[in-house]
């Protein structure tokens, strides 16, 4: 068969020919359909993502659709390496394929789960959203970020602050739900402002995709000052490291406001969390509740199309 095959971190993969996948006792073959790009594959090939390749040569892609034998049509994750979901065919756990409703098309299956189980997972199981809590997205113009502001909506947010980079991309966040825009690329003292103005009625929930400098403004503007204010406690979901992978952390801020820092990831989810969330996101998605924008790539165009920067996301079709 032919897949997307990584020979070194650090480059891209090669479009090449790859031996073709048997499956095991509790996984199932797949003929793939769509696989999207992300940064978690970006991450994983570099070598910096905490999940990189350990073994070479190995196909990339952590998720995708396919058909099964039967020809069901399903969203699936996990493939066993070396194989990966940008090949013509994988692998995969039986237990991580998720029928696809009517009405969903292949690429927009491919692509949205992922970075919308980004914020679903932390606001539905980490922070335990309560309906009117206030959310802020740090990050909100990224593909995930835009998802998470539509997301924290869906799932009762009363208030929903978006904070990014790109103007454009932020004031989309408003026709998204968001309530309230903050631009980050503004000196820090006046970023510090911002968020401290934002928090004056409190923020109950941080996503946080970016951390580095915009995170340590964040917490800076949460810091009190006042021994008799009562703390407002902030959860900071820890999803993402655009920005930076380190921040520096002022015992102070621990100390003199209410924060609770957690972090979400593929490593800290319980599987049936992540199991109860794709089928919900798929739905939403097939009733156009959650939209994100897609660009097919044929799956021969890998080498080229790897290190594009594209506002849509990339979803590479065999």
């Amino acid at each position: 068969m032919q897949a997307a095959v990584l020979h070194q971190l650090g480059s891209a993969p090669c479009y090449e020919r790859f031996e073709d996948p048997v499956a095991n006792d509790g996984e199932v073959l797949l003929k793939v359909l769509a696989a999207s790009l992300k940064p978690i594959e970006r991450g994983m090939a570099s070598g910096a993502h905490y999940a990189s390749f350990r073994e070479l040569p190995v196909i990339c892609g952590v998720d995708g659709v396919g058909t099964l034998e039967t020809g069901e049509r399903v969203f699936f994750g996990g493939p066993r390496r070396p194989f990966g979901t940008m090949a013509e065919k994988t692998v995969a756990p039986r237990a991580f394929c998720f029928p696809l409703p009517e009405g969903l098309d292949d690429a927009t299956a491919a692509a949205l789960p992922n970075p919308a189980a980004s914020s679903w997972l932390p606001l539905k199981w980490r922070a335990r959203l309560k309906p009117g809590e206030t959310v802020l997205v740090l990050g909100a113009t990224g593909a995930a970020g835009k998802l998470a502001v539509q997301i924290a909506k869906i799932l009762g947010a009363g208030r929903v602050i978006a904070a990014g980079r790109n103007p454009k991309a932020l004031e989309s966040t408003r026709s998204r739900g968001a309530d309230t825009t903050i631009q980050i690329d503004q000196p820090r003292k006046d970023l510090v402002a911002a968020f401290a103005t934002a928090a004056e009625d409190g923020i109950d929930i941080v996503l946080d995709y970016l951390w580095g400098a915009p995170t340590e403004a964040l917490i800076e503007a949460l810091t009190g000052s006042d021994l008799a204010a009562e703390p407002h406690t902030t959860r900071l979901i820890e999803i993402g490291s655009i920005a930076g992978p380190t921040i520096a952390l002022p015992g102070a801020a621990l100390r003199s406001s209410g924060l609770e820092i957690y972090g979400s990831g593929g490593g800290s989810a319980p599987r049936q969390a992540i199991a109860e969330a794709i089928p919900e996101i798929l739905e939403r998605a097939a009733r156009g509740d959650l939209k994100l924008e897609t660009k097919k790539v044929p799956l021969p165009d890998v080498e080229t199309a790897w290190n594009q920067q594209e506002d849509r996301r990339i979803v590479f079709v065999p």
